[in-house]
């Protein structure tokens, strides 16, 4: 009546149609969609109420069997629109159109559908637009198989699959050869250098370049990794060597630099020993270019050691030096006693026999006059012992007054003061005439010098008195410092000195002491104080001297060079700030501790050299042990001894110790190089043990047993994870491990919850069985071994009393209520508190499980003997009530615990 309803309604009156079309009635459905043709409202109520109905009519209307068709263009619009599945593919199947069909079969992306297009579409250039679009092997494999009734799709499908394969074969070769690139590559970053290191390595990676397109993301990783360390090592290699070529560039200018030294020292003594006579300037040059060159063997000794030839040279130079201050220092005590004698005309002999000035040193002015005078003093004896020797030798009067003419030539008037006064002495002594042709010269050079003492008196007169005038303005100059007066004082003294007695006279002379006499009262309070100041000084000189040579006559065995050059540098910065010093004591001490000092750096130089050879001995080490093949882990543990080792040596000279340095990082690098390789190994290893026992956890919490045969794959799990265990320490390795151990338990739990609902199924036959036994028929069908185990154990117990049959039962009533977790009737609350004590005994051992508790309850009902059947009867009905709900606890989801 319904139907019939339907059919008579106007197309238009939607509301009622809408409410017909969701009809408990297929037929009454059917009428309803029936009366309607506009798409856009069938596809409205289709989504909001899909049926068979609805889906039918829409491919009448869309698909054009609906007459009058409507617009192809619309139906198109309408496809484009369409997301159902089964009306594109009814679509598909059932179109009156190829476009269409093309249309609705581009809105399926399904592989599956496809290829049941491609072979069973009734239009062949749909099955061909179908099996174009399926792309995965399995699905162009099944393609070939259905598409039978199509040799084109069959072909297609064919040589698509062929193409496939030959591309996935060479797409396995080519991550095959990157594969074998990049394990090439890794191993070529830990590889030792060789000359073609660099060649392989462009080699490989043009090689890679040309595979890199198919690689995946991690491959690419790997390969910037290796090609990033394997150019590291490139790149320290280059580094090693320019710093080799530098090392080799500063040594060689080392050695220029060593070269120059002792040629600039031996310069300096050829320029004193040229220096005739000898002066106090020339040795102050030579103590000065001394110190400058001293310094710098110093600063080249540190850095770069110095060889055995090297030292050998400098030391004698030191030799000769110290020989040349150790004479002018005797020349200094003997100063005062040798003017004198010159000044009394004593013999010099002995004094200048004390004196012991060296051959290779010219003399001084003094020392000179003072060999003249013994010369002359010894020339009378002689000619007193030959007294047949002539009066006067010519030829020695010829070298005297050769020499006065040099004299007077270079202008030294007192050199030449005193020649001619020990000659005119001889003359006097011996009353006798020179002889004709030498009378003439003797004569004009005795002009000359006066002459010349003339000239000195022209000269030294204003500067006598510019001096003069200058310290008595110094004495009135009182605003001045006393520091700046004293310095000017002793200056204008020096000065004075040096005239000698050019233009010299008594008034001149007592103006210039009573000047010099006011600035010494004046200055006398910080003269004090600088002569105290300088003893100070010169008393902790004194120290530092003695402490050297205490350090220097006991050197510890193992002094550390550092510590040697801290102490040498910090006695210099002493000795420097310990100034001013008395003057005649300053040259005899700057000598000392310049021998102290030189004797210091000898040492330095040998412990430096000691490092060095335990440090080449340590490199040695290292190089073995980097080319040997043991475990990487021990080999980096020696490295590290080694390096504790190297630490403790002490340093050798700078620039060995910094080649000796490069070298033992090298291999000491190679060693750990190895030992991260192995330890980035290892890592990944425990990375994959981590994530095949994170799969593990997974896959065990979305399993979910539905029954109680299901063990075994807990049991698989477990040694699974027995199998990966143990995981490294760590916080996620914890984490891990309480999930999993979750996880473990609440599956115990639901298989013992599966295993105690079958248990309690079995219950039919187990009541079968023992109506049967109190029957006395025969058990049907065969029990299981432990009920009969039971029931033979029954045949030799002895029989119990009614009361202890009835008590037994309750037992086992009270016991499955407690399992089933149900409450105990009143009547049998007094045996609660016994059964409990009794499943406390029993589980003393191993606790027996749910499933297992059940079965020996169910047992132990067979050891009941004699059960009567009225007595079974009375129980019975408690007895199937709990372990009906035992059985339904798995639908229920009961814990049964």
């Amino acid at each position: 009546m319904r139907a019939h309803a339907a059919l008579q309604l106007d197309a238009g009156d939607h509301a009622a149609l809408k409410t017909l079309s969701r009809d408990s009635d297929a037929s009454v459905r059917q009428a309803a969609l029936s009366r309607l043709s506009d798409p856009d409202t069938l596809l409205a109520w289709h989504r909001e109420a899909a049926s068979p109905e609805s889906l039918a009519r829409l491919i009448d209307v869309i698909g054009g069997r609906e007459m009058p068709a409507l617009d192809l263009s619309r139906r198109l619009t309408l496809v484009d629109s369409v997301d159902e599945h089964a009306l594109l593919d009814a679509l598909v199947e059932q179109g009156d159109n190829q476009t269409l069909r093309l249309t609705a079969l581009a809105r399926i992306e399904d592989e599956t559908r496809l290829i049941h297009h491609a072979s069973d579409n009734g239009i062949a250039a749909v099955r061909l637009a179908a099996a174009e679009r399926v792309s995965s092997p399995a699905g162009l494999s099944t393609l070939v198989k259905q598409a039978k009734r199509d040799k084109q799709v069959a072909r297609l499908a064919r040589e698509r699959l062929a193409r496939q394969r030959a591309d996935a074969e060479q797409q396995a070769a080519a991550s095959a050869e990157r594969e074998r690139l990049l394990e090439a590559l890794e191993a070529h970053a830990h590889r030792p250098w060789e000359p073609t290191y660099d060649t392989r390595l462009k080699h490989w990676v043009k090689a890679w370049e040309a595979l890199a397109d198919g690689a995946g993301q991690p491959q690419h990783q790997r390969f910037d990794i290796a090609v990033a360390r394997c150019r590291q090592r490139i790149a320290e290699h280059e580094h090693h060597h320019r710093e080799l070529e530098r090392v080799k560039r500063e040594k060689a200018a080392a050695q220029a630099t060593r070269e120059g030294i002792l040629e600039a020292l031996e310069q300096a003594l050829n320029t004193v020993s040229a220096s005739e006579p000898l002066t106090a300037e020339a040795m102050e040059a030579l103590a000065s270019r001394w110190q400058l060159q001293s310094e710098r063997w110093q600063s080249v000794s540190d850095d770069y050691g110095v060889s055995d030839a090297y030292a050998a040279r400098h030391a004698e130079l030191e030799h000769r030096v110290q020989t040349l201050w150790q004479a002018w220092e005797r020349l200094a005590q003997l100063d005062l006693e040798l003017r004198q004698a010159l000044e009394q005309g004593d013999d010099t002999t002995p004094i200048l026999a004390r004196l012991d000035w060296p051959k290779t040193l010219p003399p001084t002015a003094l020392v000179e006059d003072a060999r003249r005078q013994a010369a002359t003093a010894v020339a009378p004896q002689e000619a007193a012992r030959d007294s047949s020797a002539p009066a006067w030798d010519e030829q020695v009067l010829g070298t005297q007054l050769d020499q006065l003419e040099a004299e007077l030539d270079s202008g030294r008037y007192r050199p030449a003061a005193q020649i001619q006064r020990q000659l005119r002495q001889q003359l006097d002594a011996s009353n006798a005439t020179l002889p004709a042709a030498l009378e003439q010269r003797w004569k004009q050079l005795t002009a000359r010098l006066a002459e010349l003492r003339d000239w000195r008196g022209f000269v030294a007169a204003p500067k006598r008195e510019e001096l003069l005038t200058a310290i008595e303005a110094l004495a009135e100059a009182h605003e001045q410092s006393d520091a700046e007066r004293h310095r000017r004082h002793q200056q204008l003294i020096r000065e004075w000195r040096q005239l000698g007695d050019a233009a010299a006279n008594r008034e001149l002379a007592q103006r210039f002491r009573a000047a010099s006499d006011a600035l010494h009262t004046q200055l006398a309070a910080w003269e004090s104080e600088l002569a105290n100041r300088e003893r100070d000084n010169l008393a902790r000189r004194e120290a530092l001297c003695e402490q050297l040579e205490t350090l220097l006559d006991n050197p510890a065995e193992d002094a550390d060079p550092d510590a040697l050059r801290r102490i040498r540098d910090a006695a210099q910065e002493q000795w420097d700030q310990h100034w001013p010093v008395p003057k005649r004591r300053a040259a005899a001490l700057g000598r000392r501790f310049a021998r102290l000092r030189q004797r210091l750096q000898t040492l330095i130089d040998a412990r430096a050299g000691d490092n060095a050879s335990h440090k080449r001995e340590l490199v040695a080490e290292a190089q073995r042990l980097a080319e040997q093949e043991g475990p990487a882990q021990q080999r980096a543990d020696q490295a590290k001894q080694l390096q504790q080792r190297w630490r403790e040596l002490g340093r050798a000279p700078k620039g060995v110790e910094q080649t000796l340095w490069r070298q033992f990082r090298s291999h000491c690098d190679t060693i750990f190089a190895a030992r991260d390789a192995l330890r980035g190994e290892q890592q990944a290893r425990q990375q994959q043990r981590f994530d095949a026992m994170q799969a593990l956890i997974d896959k065990l919490d979305a399993w979910q047993p539905t029954h109680a045969g299901e063990r075994d794959v807990l049991d698989a799990a477990l040694a699974e994870a027995q199998r990966l265990s143990p995981l490294p320490h760590s916080r996620r390795s914890e984490g891990m491990e309480r999930r999993w151990q979750g996880i473990v338990h609440a599956r115990e739990v639901t298989l013992e919850r599966l295993e105690l609902v079958a248990q309690a199924r079995t219950w039919p036959d187990y009541r079968r069985w023992l109506e049967q036994m109190i029957a006395g028929e025969a058990l049907d069908p065969e029990p299981p071994a432990a009920l009969r185990q039971r029931l033979q154990q029954r045949q030799m117990q002895t029989p119990l009393s009614a009361d202890d049959a009835e008590e037994g039962l309750q037992r086992c009533l009270v016991q499955l209520s407690l399992l089933a977790g149900e409450p105990i009737p009143e009547t049998l609350e007094p045996l609660r508190l016994e059964v409990q004590v009794a499943r406390l005994n029993d589980a003393l051992g191993r606790p027996p499980t749910p499933p297992e508790e059940l079965e020996q309850t169910l047992l132990r009902l067979f050891t009941i003997a004699p059960l009567e059947a009225s007595l079974w009867a009375r129980y019975a009905s408690s007895f199937d009530a709990l372990l009906g709900r035992l059985s339904r606890a798995g639908h229920e989801g009961v814990d049964t615990r």
